[in-house]
């Protein structure tokens, strides 16, 4: 090789080290919490702040998906594999609840489908995990409105009818509660930089932390002694009629935007969001879990200890026998092939 040649890559090559390798070499510091934390409300707000919009909560009936089978719809049940190969949907897949977003961003292109709908035995699970991916713009998904239990009599009579009762009715309370002042938000920690990077990677620990640790019953907070900072999510005139002792009422789809009251829920203390079936309050929960608040939802929510009063009073979602449609149902297995070795991506991927 011409001296010359080698002289000059030399020269570059020390170049190259003294600028510390060129671009790969660069680093980029982390956000602080506080900023990672503005970053991703900031991302939330200006994509439609779907908690505080008239979105929410984003449900089917069991009526309107059965008239839906045969079009263009997935259904993703995410109940046990042997609940599910016992009986499910027609042309449902199965598909645990931990791996419903790897699902989403490897196995399918949800854009293809005019309607997917996740379902568990309750509603609640499903009504958490479409919260979750409503954030990350997959508009098209909707839970299953009570769950399997709203097309399955048998699933009913286990979940909702067993799960009803008026046990606590006696000791409501029908005072208001005040609001605390307002304090800070939360902070976040993350290795990301941008406002949906964030809310991604949160969405992924949100479901792989499952749903089960974030729920707690009505005999839990009831029990004598607890410090829990219980919002009560209905109107305020449902609220008067009789709530949780101590509980403290935000206006749904409008009181938790951070210039509202988001700002009233303490850092210290864990939230229990609750409402009348404990779907809502699953968007509700799935929602400040994202931003970083510490809270948990009320399983069955006041269905499960003043029904008797909601029945009374005529306050609408009160589980009874005429939620249950019956419909057509099928068995055997339905677990998508290999999802257990997916692994998430960096960037995105499907096809129909």
């Amino acid at each position: 090789m011409d001296i010359r040649k080698i002289a000059y890559f030399i020269v570059v090559a020390g170049i190259l080290s003294a600028c510390g390798g060129g671009v790969e070499q660069k680093t980029t510091a982390a956000l602080s919490p506080e900023v990672a934390f503005d970053s991703l409300i900031t991302y939330i707000e200006r994509s439609g702040d779907f908690l505080n919009s008239p979105h929410v909560p984003a449900m089917i009936s069991a009526g309107e998906l059965y008239t839906k089978l045969d079009s263009n719809v997935l259904v993703i049940d995410m109940r046990s594999t042997e609940e599910f190969a016992s009986a499910h949907i027609p042309n449902s897949v199965n598909v645990p609840f931990t791996q419903v977003l790897n699902f989403f961003e490897n196995k399918i292109n949800p854009p293809c489908f005019s309607t997917i709908a996740l379902v568990c035995n309750a509603g609640q699970t499903a009504s958490y995990a479409t919260s979750i991916l409503r954030f990350l713009g997959y508009d098209n998904v909707y839970a299953l409105k009570w769950g399997f239990s709203s097309w399955h009599n048998e699933t009913a009579q286990k979940r909702w009818m067993a799960r009803k009762s008026s046990k606590y009715s006696e000791v409501l309370q029908r005072e208001a509660n005040r609001k605390g002042p307002a304090g800070e938000f939360p902070t976040i920690e993350t290795s990301e930089r941008y406002g949906f990077a964030i809310l991604r990677e949160r969405a992924h620990k949100l479901f792989a932390e499952d749903f089960n640790p974030i729920t707690i019953t009505a005999d839990t907070l009831f029990e004598a002694g607890q410090n829990f900072y219980i919002a009560n999510y209905w109107p305020e005139p449902l609220y008067n009629i009789g709530h949780i002792p101590g509980a403290i009422q935000y206006q749904p789809k409008k009181s938790l935007k951070r210039t509202e009251q988001l700002n009233t829920l303490p850092l210290d203390k864990t939230i229990v969001v609750y409402c009348f079936t404990g779907q809502h309050s699953a968007f509700v929960t799935a929602y400040l879990r994202l931003l970083g608040y510490d809270a948990l939802t009320l399983v069955y929510g006041a269905n499960s200890f003043m029904h008797s009063v909601m029945v009374k009073e005529n306050t609408g979602n009160a589980f009874t026998e005429e939620e249950i449609y019956d419909l057509p149902v099928t068995s055997g297995s339905g677990a998508p092939h290999g999802l257990e070795n997916v692994e998430v991506v960096a960037v995105p991927r499907g096809g129909c």
